[in-house]
């Protein structure tokens, strides 16, 4: 038996207040951020400029297409997939061949993560990964999969313990300028595409992720381990998913750049950041696509209609049961908190996508938990208190996310235990169906 850790939020290290009273366009929460970016193109829609051209992808072609020069590297994540079948195929024979149960550490399971979205929140789950290194009990990933933010953690998630100084810095020592640019009226006019620039961040992912980085994805894929990322393809209106070490071990000279730009892709909320362009191939013709953010579809993802993980144990000659463990850290919280809003634009539609956002996590949690329940895969879930009380002062807050970062990080180092069902089900149904159940982070 287990008891609940609980962290006084209170001994967190306190927000200074801003240092200037300078005007925020942008506010603390995600739902705020979407909220202004909705507004702000509402109140400007009348300005009709040129869209700039594109050859995009006929209806007919856009389950066909791929990436130029780069076949079999991501697929939709509403149909079953061939490609991805095949490669987690491929990864149960690449894990068998280095050790006869496939399995990557002592816990003789196969264990994964899914990170969900959630802007600045992404401080808590590095924190909570970093807590779990110290804890001693983080387990080596067989698949990492991100969205949003998580798709920002996935990276260095996945290539393990040694890669949390990165993520430490990544989600305590940046600012909001470190992310986007405001952009003038002049500039929106001119480039209708978004109302910020977000350059800063495909700068930071390419500080980030160097050819260092990508050579030790692609080393870790070989072994049979394997790192998705989603996207929303705006033209589809369907979230994709990529395998990203298929990418970083395909050996093309472009591998890097594409690596980037899915993550950078997977990180732009629409409206706010521009689409991020992709060229690709159907039909012997060259096209593009548009992509953004993958919460404008799902917050957090597994596999869902793209595997069939009975028929990838068969097609690999594995007979003997091997438990899987999943352990989902949603970066935000899960109850929408009590909140007297003003009746102006702004406040409502901050409010109101707010409520989608969150109704949206607990419904991905819940079709998760089905997927895990159905193929008898422990389900385990960490997500930010309800009860911690956000003090941003602007989006990318740095003593915000600092505060985060701690919270995450001792909540796994003291001692984490595992919500076995999403929110609202009643404990009866948390029995396991595997055999035996994960020990608690300690």
């Amino acid at each position: 038996m287990t008891s609940r850790v609980f962290v006084d939020h209170s001994a967190l290290p306190a927000c200074a207040p801003p240092p200037c009273a300078r005007r925020r366009t942008l506010c603390a929460s995600r739902a705020a951020f979407l909220a202004w970016a909705t507004v702000s193109i509402l109140v400007l829609s009348t300005a009709g400029c040129a869209a700039p051209q594109r050859h995009a992808v006929p209806k007919e072609f856009v389950s066909a297409a791929t990436p130029i020069g780069m076949s079999n590297v991501r697929d939709f994540a509403d149909r079953f997939s061939p490609a991805l079948q095949q490669s987690v195929v491929e990864s149960v024979r690449q894990a068998r061949a280095a050790s006869p149960r496939g399995t990557l550490d002592e816990t003789g399971a196969a264990n994964v993560l899914a990170l969900s979205g959630g802007g600045a929140n992404g401080a808590f789950g590095a924190g909570f990964l970093c807590g779990w290194s110290a804890a001693g009990t983080r387990p080596t990933f067989k698949l990492v999969t991100g969205i949003s933010t998580g798709a920002m953690i996935a990276p260095f998630a996945f290539l393990g313990p040694q890669y949390d100084a990165t993520l430490r810095q990544a989600f305590t020592a940046i600012t909001t300028k470190d992310v986007y640019r405001e952009k003038s009226l002049l500039e929106i006019l001119f480039d209708f595409q978004s109302l910020a620039d977000s350059t800063p961040l495909a700068n930071l992912i390419a500080r980030q992720v160097d050819g260092q980085v990508l050579a030790a994805i692609a080393e870790q894929h070989r072994r049979g381990r394997r790192l998705f990322m989603g996207t929303t393809n705006l033209d589809a209106g369907r979230l994709v998913i990529w395998d990203m070490g298929a990418i970083a071990a395909s050996g093309r000279p472009e591998a890097l750049e594409l690596f980037r730009k899915v993550m950078l892709a997977s990180a732009s909320i629409p409206i706010a950041f521009p689409p991020v362009r992709f060229d690709v191939e159907a039909d012997g013709q060259r096209y593009d696509e548009l992509h953004v953010d993958g919460g404008v579809v799902v917050e957090v993802f597994f596999y869902g209609s793209a595997l069939d993980l009975d028929a990838a144990r068969r097609d690999a000659g594995v007979t003997e049961h091997i438990p899987i463990r999943l352990y989902v850290i949603r970066n935000g919280q899960l109850a929408v908190a009590w909140q007297v809003i003003m009746p102006r634009l702004l406040p409502i539609a901050e409010r109101t996508i707010n409520g989608l956002i969150g109704a949206q996590v607990v419904g991905d949690l819940y079709y998760i938990y089905t997927i895990a329940k159905h193929d008898g895969i422990d389900f385990n879930l960490a997500y930010i208190p309800d009860d911690f009380v956000p003090a941003s002062k602007e989006y990318f807050d740095p003593c915000e996310m600092k505060r985060l970062f701690e919270l995450g990080y001792e909540s796994a180092r003291a001692g984490y235990e595992w919500q076995k069902v999403p929110p609202g089900l009643p404990k009866s149904t948390e029995e396991s169906d595997l055999r035996g159940t994960p020990e608690p982070v300690k």
